[in-house]
């Protein structure tokens, strides 16, 4: 990356650092990576609307990245994703009601091409599997917050609604005393 610095101008050196960083751990690595095959690929098949959207999600996490260069992490993609997918399903939602059928399916449309990129979603059985042994783990001293603290060590948050986790730790809490 050295020898293409020198061919360009003096900007470059920069420009071969901030890729280096883009790309610094796995995650981010497989969720960019991912992103931007499926955007070659959608590319190759004319596909415009996945194509579009793909650029969008892409767009938002580099203003992201831009905004905060210094504090950016591979943790932030997750929350845009699913930002962008909150925004679709309102929007929908909103279509419906105003009576705009062919504008609330290609909001829905939307949302499902970018479902594929969350993780999976826990079940209730699970969250109260976890929370239950964050609940063990902390003994007698447990209140909400540290075992809300305590459960997002052990899960990522992206794979799970923080509602739901609220609803049942509060549950558990009320169960316990």
């Amino acid at each position: 990356m050295i020898s293409l610095a020198r061919s360009f101008n003096a900007r470059t050196p920069f420009l071969a650092l901030r890729a280096v960083r883009q790309f610094s751990s796995p995650t981010s690595a497989e969720i960019r990576g991912k992103l931007k095959d499926d955007l070659k690929t959608a590319m190759k098949t004319k596909d415009a609307l996945k194509a579009k959207v793909i650029r969008a999600v892409m767009a938002e996490v580099l203003n992201a990245e831009k905004a905060n260069p210094d504090r950016f992490n591979d943790s932030m993609i997750m929350p845009i994703i699913q930002k962008a997918v909150a925004q679709r399903h309102d929007s929908a939602t909103q279509y419906t009601a105003a009576g705009r059928e062919d504008l609330a399916v290609a909001e829905v449309k939307e949302r499902e091409i970018l479902e594929v990129y969350l993780p999976t979603q826990l079940t209730e059985a699970e969250v109260d599997e976890k929370l239950k042994v964050a609940l063990e783990a902390l003994g007698d001293k447990a209140n909400i917050g540290s075992i809300m603290k305590e459960f997002y060590t052990k899960v990522e948050k992206a794979s799970v609604k923080g509602d739901v986790v609220s609803a049942r730790a509060k549950a558990l809490l009320a169960s316990r005393s």
